[in-house]
């Protein structure tokens, strides 16, 4: 009876710290299973103007990604990747225009949810949709029998519907009827939004430690004109990142050069 009593014990004692840990929601992403998935898109925090922010990133060979500067700040600042976009498009051979096309800025949305599906909602979530969703987002919010679908406490829920895989994947946004508070218990609402990520943009500096300082707060942050050309060695012409673009599709395509190369760089480090 003792041996029951003491499993009895630490499995509640388990829960409870279940309960208590922070799994990370107010930290991570989130993408929609397949199937219905029920979600309140939460209203701008801190230094936001609306509540997604617009993001650009760079993929980039040796498989690097950078925010692209131009994109993120609305023009503002300007972008070595975009640079090297414009020089390869120019040089108007198809190897050039191929690279261009792989190391363009790839355009997304962040904004701040909350996942309803469950009992319990979890959360808050960053979540990054594609632009056929945005567009049903937007839509639903430029309808005036739906407004700002944001709103803490007359806002509205809305249906992320997910089917299929891969390319075949498609998606479809249905607004829930009601008005309702984003929490049934309202009295939990600031607890919530004081957990809510600000994702407004930060430029940081060239020095790197002051990166941390400079960052805190911001879930996106750009680098730099000339720190982006020194840390992922942009200081080339079009002809030389079609040559490294190209190394790196034929080490993809084939293991054996693949592990090579990883000898060859291991050797180079002792």
């Amino acid at each position: 009876m003792a041996e029951k009593s003491s499993k009895s014990s630490k499995l509640d004692a388990l829960r409870q710290k279940l309960k208590e840990t922070d799994m990370g929601g107010s930290r991570g992403f989130w993408a929609p299973k397949e199937g219905q998935n029920v979600i309140r898109i939460l209203p701008e925090v801190g230094e936001m103007d609306y509540f997604f922010q617009e993001v650009g990133r760079h993929y980039l060979p040796d498989k690097k990604s950078v925010y692209c500067p131009d994109f993120v700040s609305g023009g503002d600042l300007d972008c070595p990747v975009c640079d090297l976009v414009k020089e390869l498009y120019d040089a108007g051979d198809s190897a050039s225009r191929e690279v261009a096309g792989r190391i363009r800025v790839r355009k997304m949305y962040w904004m701040n949810v909350m996942v309803l599906d469950d009992d319990i909602p979890s959360g808050p979530f960053i979540y990054t949709p594609g632009i056929t969703v945005f567009s049903s987002i937007a839509s639903l919010i430029n309808d005036p029998d739906y407004g700002d679908i944001t709103d803490l406490y007359e806002g509205t829920n809305i249906t992320v519907e997910r089917s299929g895989t891969g390319l075949s994947t498609e998606y479809q946004v249905v607004p829930k009827r009601k008005v309702t508070p984003v929490l049934e218990d309202e009295s939990k609402i600031d607890d919530l939004m004081g957990k809510v990520k600000d994702l407004s943009w930060v430029e940081v500096s060239d020095d790197p430690e002051e990166d941390q300082d400079l960052s805190a707060g911001h879930a996106v942050y750009v680098l730099p004109y000339e720190r982006i050309v020194m840390d992922f060695n942009l200081d080339m012409d079009a002809d030389e990142l079609v040559e490294m673009a190209e190394e790196d599709e034929e080490e993809d395509e084939h293991p054996v050069k693949k592990d090579a190369a990883k000898r060859r760089q291991r050797r180079a480090r002792r």
